[in-house]
């Protein structure tokens, strides 16, 4: 997995090709069906473009709002074969709705064949979908008319000393529970974040952002007993250019908080001449730490066990 992590953005030299395109319609209007790991790129295409009008669906069947068929509904499914997502591209199907299906294989690009629906498929690589977020983050762009140069933001990012800074953190963190903590303005990231630990490093990580966890979550700290059980690690993530400047005020007064506390806690600020590079850096970010965070408890950051057995269990299978 780690040769995969340093070698993240050579997924962006992948060229998504819409297969029936003929029947592809971009209503500029978005739905993006996905569970785990294949929505992750709709959170941060969210962050991306603020302004798009994308919902991301995570269930089965399809949101219930009035305007489906003003939408384009992207069923995304790194296997292919996610119930959910199969689910929803079915009653889309059925409603007539324009589709378009992202996969690798398995059955819903069979389906998206068979019914002439266009979709694109993306490369066979043995990763889990949570690595393959590049690949699916490539293919939302091109749809959404992203048109810029991916190797010059590429040039920007130096991957070797994003790992080094993850190492060392990592050092600071040691057992402690992570409390994950953005502004509004780049909280779509943090389910990435969430993603990683949970999957990679079987590691709990609570996300929050500001304002609005000073107006709840902020109080636990109040409670010594169980913050002294919790033993947490306040990592802020934070992007000065984009952060509303009260925001910014809000952090520096819960330092001092921490501080009197004596609570640790470590700043991360992501800086880039575009939003996409932002994105790519706390992606590998992520990936890094929580990568080490596994191998540093002799915990296998590949294998999903329990979602699999769920997945089998559900489908009544031994």
């Amino acid at each position: 997995m780690i040769d995969e992590i340093r070698n993240f953005l050579n997924q962006f030299d992948f060229e998504p090709i819409i297969e029936n395109y003929e029947s592809f319609k971009n209503l500029n209007k978005y739905v993006i069906c996905g569970m785990g790991g294949s929505h992750l790129a709709g959170d941060i295409l969210k962050f991306i473009f603020p302004d798009i009008d994308l919902i991301i669906h995570k269930n089965y069947g399809l949101p219930e709002i009035k305007d489906l068929n003003e939408r384009t509904i992207i069923c995304i499914s790194f296997s292919g074969n996610t119930e959910e997502t199969v689910d929803a591209f079915e009653k889309a199907r059925e409603r007539s709705l324009n589709i378009l299906v992202i996969s690798q294989n398995g059955k819903i690009l069979e389906l998206a064949k068979v019914n002439n629906i266009p979709y694109i498929k993306i490369p066979d690589d043995d990763i889990p979908p949570r690595l393959g977020v590049g690949y699916m983050l490539k293919v939302l762009l091109k749809i959404f008319g992203f048109s810029e140069n991916f190797e010059d933001i590429k040039k920007e990012i130096d991957v070797f000393s994003i790992e080094n800074k993850a190492q060392k953190l990592l050092e600071e963190i040691g057992s402690k529970t992570i409390f994950l903590y953005t502004t509004e303005e780049i909280f779509s990231l943090a389910p990435f974040w969430k993603a990683c630990f949970n999957e990679n490093s079987k590691n709990f990580i609570n996300i929050n952002s500001f304002p609005e966890l000073c107006h709840n979550e902020i109080e636990i700290f109040e409670n010594e007993n169980k913050i002294k059980k919790l033993k947490p690690f306040v990592l802020f993530l934070i992007a000065n250019d984009i952060a509303h400047s009260k925001n910014l005020k809000r952090i520096d007064i819960f330092k001092k908080i921490l501080e009197e506390k004596k609570i640790p806690y470590e700043s991360i600020s992501f800086k880039g001449n575009q939003r996409l590079s932002i994105a790519l850096k706390n992606i590998l970010f992520a990936l890094f730490l929580s990568y080490y965070d596994a191998i540093s408890n002799n915990i296998d950051p590949v294998s999903t066990d329990l979602i699999e057995r769920i997945k089998k269990e559900i489908k009544g299978e031994p």
